[in-house]
């Protein structure tokens, strides 16, 4: 079992979220409501993600995906670069890896070289839409995952039907995403989901 949470945003509906100080606390990210960016070289924020590491165990957890540790690649008004996120997917490697959980490389295309002898699997978001996939190839060549995850309805239908036939054949032979796993599925990220029929 494949277990979520976000190491690199506060959320402001978690159980933990006033275990944060002001100064972990960036911009907000656009488009997520309640949610902001993290301040991922605060010790205060690692030590709450090594409390959420340990509830994951807790929970079963085979593995955990860790969201939103490309702050560099938006206005995170911490000034957070690449290289901070190298070091922090560091940090959540030894940690999840010290717990026997595994770890994924949650998007974050740019980091990819360097970080992914530290992960086992990527888990990718819209590669097809925003013509990135290529940046992901690295997992397949080193013999690991890529689970690949497109949202085709865009933002205003959230529901449970599948799309067209012709549209999920032009997402799942798309050759950009050849030997990943994809799957299709709507933004509410519900149960929802529409595998290619190979997979």
């Amino acid at each position: 079992m494949l277990c979520y949470f976000s190491a690199g945003s506060y959320e402001n509906w978690r159980p933990d979220k006033g275990d944060f100080q002001n100064s972990d606390l960036g911009k907000d990210l656009a488009g997520w409501a309640g949610e902001r960016w993290l301040n991922t070289k605060s010790k205060n924020v690692r030590k709450i993600m090594q409390t959420r590491l340990d509830m994951a165990v807790t929970k079963k957890c085979d593995g955990v995906e860790p969201d939103n540790v490309d702050a560099y690649d938006n206005k995170n008004g911490l000034g957070l670069s690449e290289a901070d996120a190298v070091d922090y997917v560091t940090f959540l490697s030894n940690e999840a890896h010290s717990r026997n959980l595994s770890l994924a490389l949650k998007n974050a295309g740019n980091i990819v070289p360097t970080v992914i002898d530290m992960v086992e699997y990527s888990v990718q978001e819209q590669c097809i839409e925003f013509g990135n996939c290529e940046q992901f190839r690295p997992f397949i060549s080193a013999n690991k995952p890529v689970f690949h995850v497109e949202y085709p309805k865009g933002d205003s239908k959230n529901d449970q039907q599948l799309v067209p036939t012709n549209k999920q054949k032009s997402i799942c032979d798309d050759s950009a995403a050849a030997g990943f796993s994809t799957i299709i599925k709507n933004l509410n990220l519900d149960d929802f989901y529409q595998p290619c029929p190979s997979q």
